[in-house]
C-alpha cells in the first residue's frame, strides 16, 4: 500500500483540486510550471501529512506500546526464522494485547498477543480484514483466486461450497489412501538408503543418504492428487515429475525468491511482471504448466459428467467431483481451487513432516518410543488401518501436534482493516496492517510453559483408568495458542486432512525407519519466501529397522 491510501479524504481532494485547477486556470503554456509546483507543494503536504502529522500526532494507535525504530518492519520480512524477533517482543515489551509498529514510512502495523486480540482479528471481526492486495495479486499469480487468496462475500461462497468436502467423515475415508501411499514411500525411502550408502558403513548396516525434504514433497503431492481431484501424479516412482519440478521451482526456500516476493508486495503486478528477473519468467513457465495441467483435468471430469459414464458416488470420490455436482463453480474457478489445494494441501505437510523428523534426530528418545507404540497397534507396514488406529496412539499425536506449533508452514501472515473496526478493545482505522505471527504465537510464553521446547507430553491425558489418551488442546487455556491453521471464518479449510496424512506420514517412517542427521552438527536454517523449510534441506542417515 502507498503512503496516501490509509489517508483521510483531504489528501485525495488536494491532488484533485490541483489537477482541476491547472485545468480550468492554468491551461495555457506559461501557467505550466505554475500547475507543476502547485502539484509539487500539494504532493509533498500530502506526503508530510501522511508521514508525519498523521502517523505522529493523530494516528489513534500511537498510544499503544511500540517496537522502537522503523526497522523492526524489516524483521518481520527478513527474520531468520520468521518469527523470532516478534516472539521476543511479546517477551520484552509490556501490551495489554497489542503491539505497535511502523515502517519507513510510519505506516502502523499490529501485533496481536492476546486471546482477545487473536479472537477479535480472526473471529469476531474477521471480515473487517483482508490480506493486502498486492499479496493476494501476488499469490493469484501462482494459485489463482482460490479459497486462499479470495475475500468477503466471494469467500463466503466459496467456503460454504467446499465445506462438506472436508468434512471428518470424508477425512477419515481418506485414511487408507495416505496410509497406502505412504508405504510406497517407505518402499521407495529403502531402494534410496541401498542406493547411497553412507561412507564409513557396511552394507549389512544397511545405513544410506536420504533427502526428507524432496520425498515428503512428493509424497504428499501423490497424496493431495488423487484426494483433490482423482489424478494420481505418481510423483513417488517418477523422480522426473513435472508437477514435482515445478512446485519445487516456484517453492525452493531462497534469499532471491525472498527478494523477488518483497518486491512484489511492494509493486502493482502489472509493475512487477515487467521486471527484468529470472524468477519472472520461472514463475510465468511453471505455473502456466500447472494451470494446463489443472485445466486438462477439470476438462477430462466435465465430460465424463456430460457423458454420463461417471456416477455421482464416482464424482464423490474426490473434491474435484464433489464441487462439480454442487455447480457452484466455474470452470476457471475449479483450476483455481485445484491449484489452490495442489500447492497449499502438499506443501503444509510436506514442511511438517520434513521437521518432525529434525525434531526426532534432535530427541532420538521419544523417536525409540513413538515407533514401540506405532508397532504395538499396527503389526506392520503393510497391515491396512483405519482412522481408529492412528487417531488412538497418544505419542503420535502429541509429536505430530508438536511439530505442527514449533514449525508452522507459514510462519508469518499479514491483514489489513478494509473497514474501521475494534480489535482487544482498541479503536482500529482503515489501512492498518495486523501481523498474525503463529511462529511467535505457537511458542509465547503467555500461552505456553517450556514454550520454545519438543515436549509431546502436554498433548497427552490420563483417563480415569490410568490410560495415556490424546487431548487437542496441549494444555493450553485457550483455542488461540496454537494458529498454525489459524481459526475461525478463514482457518484453513484442509486442516484436519493436513493432520491426518501427517498422522500416517510419521507413523510410516518412524514404524520403519530409525535416523538421524548425515552431519550431526549441520546447521539447519529455517527460511521460505511465504512456507518455511531448511535451506540445506533435510539430509538424513536412515536405517531400516527389522520386524516390521
Amino acid at each position: 500500500m502507498a503512503f496516501g491510501d490509509s489517508l483521510p479524504a483531504v489528501g485525495a481532494v488536494s491532488l484533485v483540486g490541483a489537477y482541476l485547477l491547472q485545468r480550468t486556470v492554468f491551461e495555457g503554456t506559461a501557467f505550466q510550471s505554475i500547475y507543476f509546483y502547485t502539484f509539487l507543494v500539494t504532493l509533498s503536504i500530502q506526503g508530510f501529512y501522511s508521514i508525519i502529522i498523521w502517523p505522529l500526532l493523530l494516528n489513534p494507535l500511537r498510544h499503544l506500546p511500540r517496537v522502537p525504530g522503523s526497522a523492526s518492519h524489516a524483521a518481520l520480512i527478513f527474520d531468520t526464522p520468521r518469527g523470532k524477533t516478534p516472539l521476543l517482543w511479546m517477551k520484552t515489551i509490556p501490551n495489554e494485547g497489542l503491539i505497535h509498529m511502523r515502517d519507513n514510512l510510519n505506516q502502523s502495523y499490529l501485533l496481536p498477543t492476546n486471546h482477545q486480540a487473536l479472537l477479535d482479528v480472526m473471529s469476531t471481526n474477521t471480515y473487517d480484514f483482508e490480506k493486502p492486495w498486492r499479496m493476494r495479486n501476488f499469490l493469484a499469480r501462482i494459485i489463482g483466486f482460490g479459497m486462499i487468496t479470495s475475500e468477503g462475500a466471494h469467500h463466503k461462497k466459496q467456503r460454504k461450497a467446499l465445506t462438506p468436502a472436508f468434512n471428518i467423515k470424508n477425512i477419515r475415508s481418506m485414511y487408507s489412501l495416505m496410509w497406502h501411499k505412504t508405504g510406497m514411500l517407505l518402499d521407495e525411502l529403502e531402494k534410496e538408503a541401498k542406493a547411497n550408502p553412507m561412507e564409513g558403513t557396511s552394507p549389512s548396516e544397511g545405513v544410506g543418504k536420504i533427502e526428507m525434504a524432496e520425498w515428503a514433497s512428493r509424497l504428499t503431492l501423490d497424496i493431495i492428487g488423487p484426494a483433490a481431484m482423482g489424478r494420481d501424479l505418481n510423483s513417488l516412482q517418477n523422480k522426473k515429475n513435472k508437477v514435482a519440478e515445478s512446485f519445487a521451482s516456484i517453492l525452493e526456500p531462497t534469499k532471491e525468491k525472498m527478494f523477488f516476493l518483497v518486491m512484489n508486495f511492494a509493486l502493482p503486478q502489472w509493475m512487477a511482471k515487467r521486471v527484468p528477473w529470472r524468477m519472472n519468467k520461472i514463475l510465468e513457465t511453471e505455473t502456466k504448466y500447472l494451470r494446463m495441467t489443472c485445466n486438462e483435468i477439470v476438462q477430462e471430469k466435465r465430460d465424463q459428467l456430460a457423458e454420463s459414464k461417471a456416477s455421482a458416488q464416482d464424482l464423490e470420490a474426490d473434491i474435484l467431483g464433489t464441487m462439480m455436482l454442487g455447480g457452484d463453480f466455474t470452470d476457471t474457478e475449479l483450476v483455481d481451487q485445484m491449484l489452490t489445494f495442489l500447492a497449499a494441501g502438499h506443501e503444509t505437510t510436506a514442511s511438517a513432516l520434513t521437521w518432525a523428523c529434525y525434531l526426532l534426530h534432535q530427541h532420538p528418545t521419544y523417536q525409540t518410543r513413538l515407533r514401540d507404540e506405532i508397532r504395538s497397534k499396527i503389526p506392520t507396514g503393510n497391515s491396512p488401518i483405519t482412522h481408529t488406529d492412528l487417531e488412538s496412539l497418544p505419542l503420535l499425536n502429541g509429536v505430530c501436534q508438536e511439530v505442527l506449533r514449533l514449525y508452522p508452514t507459514v510462519p508469518t501472515t499479514v491483514r489489513e482493516a478494509v473497514r474501521n473496526t475494534t480489535v482487544a478493545g482498541k479503536y482500529i482505522p482503515v489501512g492498518t496492517r495486523i501481523v498474525l505471527c503463529p511462529w511467535a504465537i505457537n511458542r509465547s510464553p503467555l500461552f505456553w510453559e517450556r514454550g520454545e521446547e519438543f515436549y509431546p507430553e502436554r498433548w497427552i491425558d490420563v483417563d480415569k483408568h490410568g490410560n495415556s489418551v490424546p487431548n487437542n488442546n496441549g494444555r493450553a487455556a485457550t483455542n488461540y495458542a496454537q494458529i498454525t491453521f489459524l481459526h475461525g471464518q478463514r482457518s484453513c479449510i484442509g486442516k484436519d486432512f493436513a493432520r491426518a496424512e501427517l498422522r500416517c506420514a510419521v507413523a510410516g517412517v518412524v514404524g520403519r525407519f530409525g535416523f538421524e542427521m548425515q552431519d550431526p552438527n549441520q546447521k539447519i536454517t529455517v527460511s521460505g519466501a511465504v512456507t518455511i523449510k531448511p535451506v540445506e534441506g533435510m539430509n538424513l542417515a536412515m536405517r531400516r529397522i527389522d520386524g516390521w
